[in-house]
């Protein structure tokens, strides 16, 4: 389902009006939409334990930064062994 054309998308502009030598930039929002501007940069986002660095391509514009943070770790299934 996608989101409904009258929903703006979520921006900070002060991350697009920075300049580009920051070495760490830090996004605790993670609903925050990924703009054509900031292509070329490593933003680290928070996933509620550690910043996760993203290097934003052409092909993260328009997701989401939560998208490519992810707050779970994926589940181990146990292998059975043969006895």
């Amino acid at each position: 389902m996608s989101r409904s054309s009258w929903k703006i998308p979520h921006i900070i502009l002060n991350l697009e009006n920075s300049d580009r030598t920051i070495n760490r930039t830090i996004i605790y929002q993670r609903m925050t939409t990924i703009t054509p501007r900031l292509i070329g940069q490593t933003i680290y986002v928070f996933n509620g334990l550690k910043p996760i660095p993203i290097k934003v391509t052409e092909h993260h514009v328009g997701f989401k930064f939560g998208a490519f943070a992810l707050t779970k770790k994926r589940a181990k299934i146990a292998t059975l062994k043969k006895r």
